[in-house]
């Protein structure tokens, strides 16, 4: 939807994902096999779990970051696709009932009558 929205290229369930220069190479499993498509950036990507893993940057690449120009991209004026009807909080749960481990009649009749489980 994001994609869509800004009108950009999408690949989904990214497993590797490399830029060169203003092209992106990302590697996505198929059923089958794997994909690599090669995409032009700007693109939105979805990743797989575990490829996009935090990691601490070293102080060179902070350093060269503080540098870099930073490119302000306007938010599109958007209407909402989606409208939220209500809001309800869960029923509260009953309380505990505890049986004797020697009444095994009155932990039988209590599963099949109160908690319908039986």
């Amino acid at each position: 939807m994001t994609a869509e929205l800004l009108d950009m290229p999408y690949v989904s369930l990214a497993t590797k994902f490399e830029l060169n220069g203003n092209k992106a190479t990302v590697d996505r499993e198929i059923e089958g096999g794997e994909e690599v498509c090669e995409v032009e950036l700007p693109l939105v990507v979805s990743c797989a779990k575990g490829v996009a893993e935090q990691r601490i940057p070293n102080m060179r690449g902070i350093m060269a970051a503080r540098t870099k120009p930073l490119k302000v991209v306007e938010p599109a004026n958007v209407d909402a696709l989606t409208k939220i009807q209500g809001f309800d909080l869960p029923p509260a749960k009953a309380g505990v009932k505890l049986v004797s481990p020697d009444n095994v009649e009155e932990l039988a009749r209590l599963l099949h009558e109160e908690a319908k489980v039986i």
